[in-house]
């Protein structure tokens, strides 16, 4: 019995990271989905999981000609996420900060490169009630047709 319960805690440790990959993928799908208009989305879909403090990179092709429209959603409960667009040298292309908020950026590439997407997840406020929270951060991709 007592091996029992470790395959079903070892079967769980397994299981919760697509089934929180699957609810962040409902999250963008029903709730940031409507912000991708005019903009056809691309099956570009990228998320995470992340808490207060945390920061993640994504690095995603754009191909020349093409008119893009970059969404990054965030859950609520994250508050405002900073994040930028940077090229192959690290230099900013796009930055929403807290001064100057944005969900997207519409742009056109004139030749077919990678950039990085950088999301910075602000620390939470101090004297809170001490909960770790994490939320879905979605970055999707549309163009123009």
């Amino acid at each position: 019995m007592k091996h029992l319960h470790s395959i079903i805690a070892a079967l769980l440790l397994v299981a919760l990271p697509s089934v929180a990959h699957a609810q962040c993928r409902s999250f963008a799908k029903n709730k940031c989905m409507p912000a991708m208009a005019p903009y056809k989305f691309n099956e570009t879909f990228n998320a995470a999981q992340l808490a207060p403090g945390e920061e993640a990179e994504v690095d995603l092709t754009f191909y020349s000609g093409q008119e893009y429209r970059l969404l990054i959603c965030a859950h609520p409960i994250l508050g405002t996420v900073n994040w930028q667009l940077l090229d192959a040298n690290g230099k900013p292309l796009f930055q929403s900060t807290p001064e100057a908020p944005s969900d997207h950026f519409d742009f056109k590439v004139a030749t077919t490169q990678k950039l990085t997407v950088h999301i910075d997840v602000p620390k939470a406020e101090q004297g809170g009630n001490n909960m770790l929270t994490v939320g879905c951060v979605g970055i999707l991709v549309g163009h123009k047709e």
